[in-house]
């Protein structure tokens, strides 16, 4: 029972991370994004904020994913299969259901 819960903190603590990450990204845009600020007397210019948005936030993903994928090799390394495999798991499952999201997308 002390493994699941120490395999359970660890995916808890490793989403929490992405979770933060991806909100930071979002408190930023959204408090410093302005879509008028190439506007003037003359004319009615926005800039596309939400294409930044959404570059940085598949960045991040990106770059969480690869940090566990290395720390996934690393507990491999230091005889933590459980831990490894639960790192493995997650990996899994998550592009498993982005694959269906953007199936059911397109």
């Amino acid at each position: 029972m002390g493994n699941s819960k120490k395999i359970i903190l660890h995916l808890v603590i490793r989403i929490g991370i992405l979770i933060l990450l991806l909100a930071l990204l979002f408190a930023f845009w959204y408090f410093t994004y302005d879509p008028h600020k190439f506007c003037d007397e003359t004319g009615h210019k926005h800039v596309d904020g939400g294409l930044g948005l959404f570059i940085m936030g598949f960045i991040i993903t990106q770059m969480f994913y690869a940090g566990m994928l290395i720390e996934m090799i690393y507990l491999f390394v230091k005889k933590q299969r459980t831990l490894a495999f639960a790192n493995l798991g997650f990996l899994i499952i998550s592009l498993c259901i982005v694959s269906v999201c953007m199936f059911l997308i397109n």
